[in-house]
């Protein structure tokens, strides 16, 4: 099965999930564009896999994004992978926040992406476009979503976009601080060696 342009209208019956309260979403961000919790309106954007945003690139006042993923490896592994390395000095932050409330995202994890149609190509390949023009689809199709889940290609970690949709306050910031933040940095720069990263 080769990946290509959806087609509409999607099935009727996607595996969509309410995040459970004990998850915790894990990303990186640059505090000079916002909180922990801002989402990004400008899009869509590469290699930003599920940009829902319609090209070409501009400001969206009704459709934005919030990437994270469900571990530490995985944010390190998602925001550094294609970089290569992780630097201390790069003004970033880092936020965990834990789900309260209620968050509905369509499923791609598994079999999950079968009911689609699809196969584990959709968070695979590298044809970014072709994966945001689905978003746009599952956005567009499915009202009730919030987001994706996926498992991402660096390190095959569970990732989620949350849409403009998406009640961010039913998310609680437990960390939000400096990657240097003493308590901090020594488990990021464990979690890039794991990765393969180097840390500078």
């Amino acid at each position: 099965m080769t990946l290509r342009e959806p087609t509409l209208p999607l099935p009727s019956d996607p595996r969509i999930v309410e995040l459970p309260e004990s998850v915790r979403l894990v990303r990186f961000y640059d505090p000079s564009r916002g909180r922990w919790d801002a989402h990004r309106f400008f899009g869509p954007i590469r290699p930003a896999r599920f940009d829902h945003q319609p090209p070409p690139p501009s400001d969206h006042r009704t459709r934005s994004v919030w990437y994270a993923s469900t571990s530490l490896r995985g944010a390190v592994a998602e925001a550094f992978g294609r970089l290569g390395f992780v630097d201390q000095g790069s003004g970033r932050k880092i936020v965990q926040a834990r789900v309260g409330g209620s968050i509905r995202v369509l499923d791609l994890v598994g079999t999950a992406a079968r009911r689609l149609g699809l196969t584990q190509e959709i968070v695979a390949t590298t044809d970014y476009a072709l994966c945001q023009s689905y978003a746009r689809a599952f956005y567009d199709q499915y009202a009730d979503i919030q987001g994706i889940r996926w498992r991402g290609r660096e390190i095959g970690s569970i990732n989620l976009v949350l849409n403009d949709r998406a009640d961010m306050t039913a998310l609680s910031p437990e960390v939000d601080d400096e990657i240097i933040h003493r308590d901090l940095w020594p488990r990021i720069a464990r979690a890039a060696r794991d990765c393969r990263l180097e840390v500078v």
